[in-house]
């Protein structure tokens, strides 16, 4: 690696952690791409976390490591993103691992397509049980922006989540994600698409995605999971002053998500009856918006999912019961 490699910004927010953090930290710091910042950002962890970071702080000046009191990966990573200095940046969960290769294909693409803003790895998701690894990957391709934003919506392309991906600086460093609530992961994404200018696919297995983690932030779904439609809310008045043509995409983004997990506490309203009722009011919020391009069939779907929800639902069950 030559001297004028640039810098890459690896974020880590930390809490604990400390049964993963070893098999994280390592993967990061022996890549094949050594030109690193390593930034930790320890979450107010109460396991040994903190002492391990600071360790590993002391073998590889590469690492930095930032102590705070607990306040949200939101926050943790918000830190990161405000004291970085790499010309490119990427998020790594404190349980999952890296690809040796997986930085440099990256920023090697990056620096040959100074068009592309966001690169994202395919990945591989590992049962913390068994160890089995299952690949995730789809072809790779280069699309602009505004075709993968399409994509994003439907939840049919780039994943809603930060990691596995390589960002341009220039273009989503100044984005923040939203503090004092989980699911902040999506309207992130969204937002770093949008400024991307193009974005590619890149069929390697770059990243090691620990599924099922007892004690991980969605472990289960509850309540919470209204935050992530609050979250992409938020967006409206920022998107309405500067970007109105990207509301579609953004109600789509609401509309795609909202539905598959009406569709889920349905199914186990015997079990969590609250989480229906907490989740339907937002399918007001969709009527008379915007959407995206759509079949006949998917806007009738559409229509009356948000306009009559409950005979929605009664719809599904009649035809499940009898399918």
């Amino acid at each position: 690696m030559t001297q004028d490699a640039p810098l890459l910004s690896v974020i880590i927010p930390v809490y604990n952690v400390a049964l993963y953090l070893e098999q994280c930290l390592s993967s990061i710091l022996s890549s094949g791409y050594p030109e690193l910042e390593v930034i930790v950002v320890d979450d107010g962890s109460t396991d040994s976390s903190p002492s391990l970071c600071d360790t590993w702080a002391e073998r590889d000046p590469r690492l930095r490591v930032i102590h705070q009191p607990n306040a949200g990966q939101s926050a943790a990573r918000n830190r990161a993103l405000s004291e970085m200095r790499g010309a490119y940046f990427t998020f790594v969960d404190a349980d999952d691992w890296v690809a040796p290769e997986a930085f440099g294909l990256g920023i090697t693409y990056l620096e040959e397509h100074p068009e592309t803003g966001v690169v994202e790895l395919g990945y591989a998701e590992v049962s913390p049980s068994s160890q089995q690894v299952q690949p995730r990957l789809r072809a790779s391709q280069s699309l602009p922006a505004r075709e993968a934003l399409g994509l994003f919506a439907r939840m049919q392309g780039p994943l809603g989540m930060p990691w596995g991906k390589i960002f341009r600086t220039a273009l989503a460093g100044g984005l923040r994600f939203p503090e004092g609530r989980i699911y902040e992961d999506t309207p992130y994404v969204f937002q770093a698409l949008s400024l991307a200018g193009q974005y590619y696919y890149m069929a390697e297995i770059g990243y090691y995605y620990r599924v099922g983690r007892p004690g991980s932030s969605t472990e289960h779904w509850d309540g919470r999971l209204v935050w992530l439609f609050d979250n992409l809310l938020d967006l409206c008045p920022l998107l309405s002053t500067k970007a109105p043509e990207l509301l579609p995409y953004l109600y789509q983004t609401l509309l795609e998500r909202l539905l598959i997990f009406v569709l889920w506490a349905d199914r186990h309203r015997a079990s969590a009856p609250e989480l229906l009722l907490l989740l339907l009011p937002y399918t007001k919020v969709l009527r008379h918006r915007p959407l995206l391009p759509m079949s006949l069939t998917a806007q009738l779907r559409a229509k009356l999912f948000v306009y009559a929800p409950k005979l929605f639902l009664l719809m599904k069950r009649f035809c499940g019961s009898h399918s």
